[in-house]
């Protein structure tokens, strides 16, 4: 990792995804990029403050002995998720660090959160830091879903954290559950997990799997449950999923799941499209 561009809404949403740059620029000698961006509607006279404002503010933050020297502040006007990610661009960057955003409940429903639509918008890895910042990351967790995203998911966790502790899950759906195993018993589950661990080896074996990314044992149960004991099971502080709709003409190219996750971290969120 080579840069990393952390944007910052001058809240305190954004302290923990700060802290969070930091510490990861500093890990991997990265160059640090901080942005804030300014709605470009404003009076010209507003924008002139408040630029001068976050340019203060940013930079008593970034004078801090634990922040790198070379540390890089850019104010910029304009719509805030096509702003950030044009920036991503003109700089390269190799992740963009975010902060917990805030609800608001009518207009995130039908246009979808700064995360969600910055996710979207490019094919950069994204981080949602829900949580406080007390080191590098220890454990990382990784859906697999045997598809592209996934692994560029596994592949930019382990360039990120590369070493921390991996585990994996991989769900695999029973369809009319409640008549083909009524009891969920393990005879009854049994021909579909063969039939799911089949498809995982001839995936596994076909895919260029990154080093470091251990093989999930098969879960027959819906994702969000997999999820939950995998979580609990690895005890991750990361969770890294690869981002893309089921269906060609899917609105949001995230997936419900995804959208849950974004919406509803249970802790620090790695989102990569592919």
């Amino acid at each position: 990792m080579k840069k990393i561009l952390v944007a910052s809404d001058m809240t305190s949403r954004s302290d923990r995804a700060m802290e969070r740059a930091v510490q990861l620029a500093t890990q991997h000698g990265a160059k640090l990029v901080v942005t804030h961006v300014i709605d470009d509607d404003l009076p010209s006279q507003v924008v002139s403050q408040m630029r001068q404002t976050a340019e203060e503010t940013l930079g008593a933050i970034l004078s801090s002995d634990h922040a790198p020297k070379d540390a890089e502040i850019r104010i910029e006007t304009g719509e805030t998720v096509e702003t950030i990610s044009q920036t991503s661009k003109d700089i390269d960057a190799d992740l963009v660090i975010l902060g917990m955003h805030k609800p608001r409940l009518f207009w995130d429903m039908f246009s979808g959160t700064t995360m969600e639509r910055l996710v979207r918008a490019q094919s950069r890895p994204v981080l949602l830091v829900r949580d406080p910042v007390t080191g590098p990351y220890k454990s990382v967790l990784c859906g697999i879903d045997l598809s592209p995203s996934c692994l560029a998911a596994g592949k930019a966790a382990l360039e990120m954290v590369p070493e921390a502790k991996f585990a994996t899950f991989h769900a695999v759906h029973i369809p009319y559950r409640g008549m083909l195993a009524p009891e969920a018993s393990e005879k009854q589950l049994a021909p579909f997990v063969k039939d799911a661990n089949a498809e995982l080896d001839k995936w596994w074996e076909s895919s260029a799997i990154p080093k470091g990314l251990p093989k999930p044992t098969v879960t027959p149960s819906s994702v969000q449950d997999a999820f939950q004991g995998a979580m609990e099971e690895s005890e991750a502080d990361l969770f890294a999923l690869g981002a893309h709709g089921r269906m060609p003409l899917s609105p949001t190219l995230l997936g419900g799941f995804t959208e849950y996750q974004i919406r509803n971290p249970r802790t620090d969120l790695l989102i990569v499209r592919d």
